[in-house]
């Protein structure tokens, strides 16, 4: 893997994939108003799908395993009614129409490892350019973490090796952003991964030292700072008359109601909600639910499922399955999915970590 990643090959879609999500990260954090200049993220998703095909196609070949043959058919009915769903709306895309129909023939290949940690290494690379946001943002904390999430994947499991990852992407979070959720997710993947590597297949003693390492970590800052963390996460949204949602959730309870309430078969396309004072309702459920409508949103939900039973009981990858975890948890209050100014690199890691574990191969390798 370290031979295919120094090969000139590797190098050159390393900083190709370093560019885009660079490019991608500055107009997400709307830097010097780039937003205004650019209709959509439509143009770098196609630029960026059509690299991985042509890759592909020079490296791979179409591979049919039975967990991909399952995958795909859930997906093909997810995708037809996304198409049926603009169609019957009238907001038909051509664009988006064409990144549908990429991201399918990307899924029929056989996804190399080599290739996704060129992507996996350019999205780690681009993550300084969100420090040139003007102002802090979820967005950027979201991205980071599941970049962060991502890169996991080959780290070496070793304690040093996660310290020395954890520290400066953890400097760059407190740095970049303020959001709760970003917050809480890189803690739990931060912690999770620090259990996985001493906490399965290690020595009595092993686990030991590490419980109580953890207990003084976690108990010493509740100790301290308890008022504050309680302060900082809870929002004053909990008091005697209960708790108020549209508080604890930062304002996005208000627009999930609206979402539920207006809800139809097919959707109500791109405009499904004011858009004045909101990006997009910060969640993948009710944003597939706006916008393609009840029959796609319940076949994303079951998509969704699948890959994580995937990648639990036929991959068998801790570290597979908690990033996907971490995306959907993020997706839950930040994330948009696919067409809007937000979190490019995450979603191209999402597909293409799809395809890397949709095949049979040893994945104690991946």
């Amino acid at each position: 893997m370290k031979q295919a990643f120094l090969s000139h090959e590797g190098l050159v879609f390393t900083a190709m994939f370093t560019l885009i999500f660079t490019v991608t990260s500055l107009i997400m954090i709307d830097y010097r108003g780039l937003q205004s200049h650019v209709a959509g993220m439509d143009p770098f998703t196609i630029l960026t799908l059509g690299a991985i095909l042509a890759y592909l196609y020079k490296n791979s070949k179409f591979s049919f395993s039975r967990r991909k043959i399952l995958f795909l058919i859930v997906w093909g009915l997810y995708v037809l009614s996304v198409f049926a769903s603009m169609l019957v709306a009238g907001h038909f895309v051509w664009t988006e129409a064409a990144v549908w129909v990429m991201l399918t023939v990307m899924l029929l290949y056989r996804m190399p490892a080599a290739l996704f940690m060129y992507i996996a290494a350019g999205a780690l690379i681009s993550l300084p350019s969100l420090l040139l946001a003007g102002t802090t943002l979820n967005e950027s904390g979201a991205t980071l973490v599941m970049v962060f999430a991502a890169g996991l994947i080959f780290m070496p499991k070793t304690n040093r090796a996660l310290l020395w990852y954890m520290l400066p992407t953890l400097a760059l979070l407190v740095v970049i952003t303020t959001s709760r959720t970003a917050m809480a997710l890189y803690l739990l993947a931060a912690a999770a991964q620090s259990a996985h590597i001493n906490m399965y297949r290690t020595g009595r003693r092993q686990r030991k030292n590490f419980l109580m390492t953890a207990g003084a970590v976690i108990l010493v800052p509740l100790i301290m700072f308890g008022r504050r963390l309680y302060s900082y996460f809870i929002q004053g949204s909990l008091d005697r008359g209960g708790i108020n949602f549209d508080r604890l959730t930062s304002g996005r309870y208000e627009p999930w109601q609206t979402v539920v309430s207006g809800s139809t078969w097919f959707g109500q396309g791109h405009d499904y909600v004011d858009f004045t004072h909101l990006l997009h309702v910060h969640n993948i459920i009710f944003d597939t639910l706006g916008r393609y409508g009840i029959l796609t949103a319940v076949l994303f939900i079951a998509l969704l499922s699948l890959t994580v039973l995937i990648s639990v009981i036929a991959v068998k990858n801790f570290n597979i399955t908690l990033f996907f975890i971490i995306f959907i948890l993020a997706g839950m209050f930040e994330y948009n999915y696919l067409f809007m100014f937000v979190y490019f690199s995450p979603v191209i890691l999402f597909f293409a970590l799809i395809g890397l574990m949709m095949d049979d191969r040893d994945s104690g390798h991946i």
